[in-house]
């Protein structure tokens, strides 16, 4: 009995020896018959990072920097021995891109190149995507001037924005040399919003810029970069005013002559004006266009600038207008010419300096203006002609020489002269007085 199970312990022994056996060349033959029939395998590998290194290329020698890229990694599909076939991973595989024989700005499209890092055999390699498309530009720095953009910010009744500037007024940008050129106009924009400003605001930061090309449209602000990072917004707050123009005529010119007698059509009638200062209030009176009376003629119109209407009054013009016409409405004037004698001529705050004056002219011809029912009677007996030499240094005048003569109507007080007329005075020392003047009798001209 004994004898039997031990047969039958050793039996079933050497038959499971047998099967191990069988089962290692089992194996064995379907590893050597696999090896011969399929000796390679497929493999995917996803996610492979490309690298971008332009260092060391024509295209870092010529100034360009990677802007852009289409794409960040890749994916391989390829064939390789069943023995490499673990040993192959992403971190065994080299993606890149050749920036040799580049040297101009723009996009390219760059093959992607795929290697092994340890030695295995790719073959039937295909990568997707096989190409990638890099912008490469130049960057560099500019300095641009930039203006101030508020969007949110209104001003209270009556009042109006003076001019917004920015703090600095200048800025540096560094950027693609491309997208720096295209910049026509930098803006310092605030989207910050406040109560209608009644005075002057200062400390505003900007948000941002806005970049603008010479068509007027925004440019995508993307790789520039700004000095400072935000600018200081300051907004002068006026108060404005719409006054009217009106014609001035000096009292110097005719003391008589009522300067209501002319009618003047002045164009445009009336200019906005503004101020920021505490000093100046800005009243209705009408702004003051001062004509010499001996300059007004029939058919008389003049172009006379804003600016100097306005200077020394501390104000603005906020009306974008440069000048103003004034045109004399000339219906029912008429004009005449009368001849004077010299010797009714006055001499007025004739100088004490040891000479004698005396008018030389005998007769001198005047152009008068005046309605036309009224100038027809006018004769030489209604006028009154001096010559004022008041505030005047004759001591260096000539023994001869010429002088205005002021010409006004003592009968009518709505007729003037025009075109100033002169007269030749003589010059010549009292007695034992010594001489003051050169001896020369050349004619010179004075005016009063």
């Amino acid at each position: 009995m004994k004898k039997t199970r031990k047969r039958n312990i050793y039996e079933a022994k050497s038959n499971a020896t047998l099967l191990l056996i069988a089962i290692i060349c089992a194996i064995a033959a379907w590893f050597i018959v696999a090896m011969t029939l399929y000796p390679s395998e497929s493999k995917v590998i996803v996610d492979i990072p490309i690298k971008f290194d332009i260092s060391g290329t024509s295209a870092a020698e010529n100034g360009l920097s990677i802007t852009s890229k289409s794409a960040e990694k890749v994916t391989i599909n390829f064939d390789c021995s069943r023995t490499d076939y673990n040993r192959i991973n992403a971190e065994d595989i080299n993606a890149h891109v050749d920036f040799e024989n580049i040297t101009t700005e723009g996009s390219k499209t760059l093959t992607v190149k795929v290697e092994s890092l340890n030695g295995a055999e790719l073959s039937n390699l295909k990568v997707y995507p096989s190409t990638v498309e890099v912008e490469l530009y130049k960057f560099e720095i500019k300095t641009v001037s930039v203006k101030p953009k508020v969007n949110n910010i209104t001003v209270a009744e009556g009042k109006i924005f003076g001019d917004i500037k920015c703090q600095p007024e200048e800025i540096t940008l560094t950027g693609p040399s491309v997208k720096l050129a295209s910049i026509a106009e930098c803006y310092a924009v605030s989207d910050k919003s406040l109560p209608p400003l009644e005075t002057n605001y200062s400390g505003l930061i900007s948000d941002r810029y806005e970049f603008v090309d010479a068509d007027g449209n925004v440019i995508n602000s993307d790789l520039i970069t700004a000095d400072p990072s935000a600018v200081n917004i300051s907004i002068p707050v006026l108060t404005q005013k719409t006054v009217p123009f009106k014609v001035v005529i000096p009292s110097t010119s005719d003391p008589n002559f009522d300067s209501d007698s002319l009618d003047f059509t002045i164009t445009p009638a009336e200019l906005t004006i503004a101020s920021g200062s505490s000093d100046v209030t800005l009243t209705d009176e009408p702004l003051q266009i001062k004509i010499a009376l001996n300059t007004i003629d029939i058919g008389f119109s003049k172009n006379y600038s804003v600016e100097n209407i306005l200077s020394g009054k501390n104000v603005e013009n906020i009306s974008g207008i440069e000048t103003v016409n004034v045109t004399l409405n000339d219906d029912g004037l008429a004009s005449r010419e009368i001849t004077l004698s010299g010797a009714n001529v006055d001499l007025r705050h004739v100088p004490s300096d040891g000479y004698k004056y005396s008018i030389v002219t005998e007769k001198f011809n005047v152009k008068l203006i005046g309605p036309a029912d009224v100038i027809n009677e006018i004769t030489a007996a209604d006028l009154d002609a001096e010559v004022n030499f008041f505030g005047e240094d004759t001591s260096k005048n000539p023994d001869l020489f010429s002088y205005n003569v002021m010409v006004s109507c003592k009968s009518h007080n709505n007729v003037w002269c025009v075109d100033t007329p002169s007269v030749n005075i003589g010059k010549t020392p009292k007695e034992n007085t010594a001489r003051q003047s050169a001896p020369s009798s050349s004619v010179s001209s004075g005016s009063n």
